[in-house]
């Protein structure tokens, strides 16, 4: 039988957050009057006395302040491009100081930045005034003050490096795998039929790590289940290509976002993609993006988004098709209605049959179930696990599912001879969209929502994630066509047995490195 399908694609939206004002707030504070001062400077500021290293210095008396402070301010003068100017007199300075002081009152980053001397605040995007005497024009930084550099994309590796990190990121695969179906469990209804690839997140997750700095870069790799600094786990990942299927990524961004070159040499060395420029017209961004998610899915997705809002900043995509067919077709004319058992009761579905079909299988004890392997074409396999019989429940089965369950499993399914079996079991045919910021808050990332750092990628730090679509559409069949009859079927004692007559979970293997391509559970054939 034919077993097509299946595509995917996902989708991150990035948007611009609101841009912090280089004054904090807007407010400016008056220096003199430290009762104007917010809680978190008067901490730091008495009425008339500085604090350094513990040592109060009288800021009216610019004499007892330390050589670090008094080169940054005097008794009445702010220097601005080794010009001397009256701070009691606003009218000598120059119009973009002006802006930012008044006659007695200097802003409130200025007093954080220059006076006291504190990391205490944070880092805000652009620097109002830093009164240096020996410094160059004020020019605008979204460069970040604090922390360390971002790390540049690692583009190279060498031959015994990326064998050892294919090996290393088969292993993180199944890792992750593993617990992104507990997230996607977590946030579905008990009796919901799902699908995902583990495979097309991890793509995307890892394009986003490219560019990604400092804390996002950790925590993505804790995510992904990645070893620290897994530097040639792009060309690991490239690897990992099949006749089987086919994954794709690609980045649009708005005109008004630079992205940094070393991000695009790096995107189109490693992924084969530059990032893509969007216009102004936001109808006409739409249908570039849901027509480029066509194309890769060979026309399974045709429409990822409904809309686009017109503060988009960055478009993160990755798809996946599959096409794949089984190694022994399933006889269309056997296909007939069978029981499969849900929870309280008990439907009928067109079930695929064949008296003698090569399948590894066993039961497992830890999980109390039905471990079955189908050969597909382009060395992929179909893995299900189902309850070992409907006294057992699907949900039992998925919270004893761990990682290392998991990979004990397949590596007693790659011991396991296929033999001759009975099998009977539902066409498999899954439709999931799903809003991938609910899941990715159930791995316990938060970086999407709160704090993103993708310094690597662009210099522009006012970024957020707005939102994150992932949708898969997967059809296993014999040849789509229903069988017009049924017919009896007689079987030998010694005939070994494999029947999926229940809700179930399943996997699309890739044998040779040993990943999950597609994942979910099937709890209604109907849907």
């Amino acid at each position: 039988m034919a077993s097509r399908l299946t595509s995917l694609t996902l989708l991150l939206l990035l948007l611009a957050g609101d841009r912090v004002s280089s004054s904090l707030n807007g407010a400016s504070r008056n220096i003199t009057d430290p009762k104007t001062l917010p809680e978190e400077i008067k901490e730091n500021i008495s009425e008339k006395e500085i604090s350094k290293n513990g040592t109060s210095h009288n800021i009216t008396d610019p004499k007892t302040l330390p050589g670090e402070i008094k080169e940054n301010i005097s008794e009445k003068e702010i220097s601005e491009d080794g010009t001397s100017h009256n701070i009691t007199d606003p009218k000598t300075l120059p119009g973009e100081i002006k802006e930012n002081i008044s006659e007695k009152e200097i802003s409130k980053n200025l007093l954080t930045q220059n006076t006291v001397g504190s990391s205490a605040m944070p880092t805000t995007n652009s620097t109002i005034l830093r009164a240096k005497t020996t410094m160059q024009p004020i020019q605008p930084t979204t460069a970040p003050t604090t922390g360390p550099p971002c790390p540049e994309p690692v583009t190279f590796c060498s031959e015994s490096e990326s064998r050892s990190a294919e090996t290393l990121l088969g292993e993180a695969l199944v890792d992750f795998s593993v617990k992104l179906y507990h997230a996607f469990s977590a946030v579905k209804k008990v009796e919901a039929n799902m699908a995902f690839s583990p495979f097309s997140l991890a793509s995307l997750l890892t394009q986003i790590l490219l560019g990604a700095g400092n804390s996002t870069k950790t925590n993505l790799e804790t995510t992904l289940s990645y070893p620290t600094d897994f530097a040639c786990v792009h060309q690991a990942l490239q690897a990992f290509t099949s006749k089987g299927f086919t994954s794709a990524s690609q980045i649009f961004h708005s005109p008004d976002l630079a992205i940094r070159d070393a991000f695009v040499h790096a995107s189109k060395s490693l992924y084969g993609s530059s990032p893509r420029v969007l216009g102004n017209d936001s109808n006409e961004n739409l249908k570039l993006i849901n027509t480029w998610v066509a194309e890769k899915t060979n026309q399974k997705i045709g429409q990822i988004l409904d809309s686009l809002p017109s503060d988009t900043r960055l478009i993160l995509l990755n798809t996946i098709y599959l096409n794949a067919k089984w190694k022994i077709t399933f006889d269309p004319t056997k296909t007939k209605k069978e029981r499969f058992y849900l929870k309280s009761s008990e439907i009928k579905v067109p079930m695929m049959i064949s008296k003698k079909y090569p399948v590894a299988h066993f039961t497992d004890p830890t999980l109390k179930a039905k471990v079955g392997q189908l050969q597909l074409s382009n060395n992929l396999s179909l893995v299900i696990l189902v309850p070992q019989s409907v006294k057992h429940r699907l949900e039992d089965m998925e919270e004893a599912l761990s990682p290392q369950v998991f990979k004990a499993i397949m590596r007693k399914l790659e011991m396991a001879k296929f033999q001759p079996t009975l099998l009977m079991m539902p066409r498999i045919k899954v439709k999931t969209n799903q809003d991938m910021l609910a899941v990715m808050e159930k791995l316990e990332f938060f970086d999407f929502s709160y704090d993103l750092d993708l310094c690597g990628l662009t210099e522009d730090q006012d970024l957020q994630v707005s939102a994150m679509k992932h949708q898969t559409v997967l059809e296993l069949t014999e040849t789509g066509v229903e069988a017009a009859a049924a017919s009896a079927i007689s079987v030998a004692r010694t005939l070994l047995v494999f029947e999926v007559q229940q809700p179930f979970l399943f996997l699309l293997w890739d044998q040779q490195h040993k990943f999950p391509v597609f994942m979910g559970r099937v709890y209604d054939p109907r849907a």
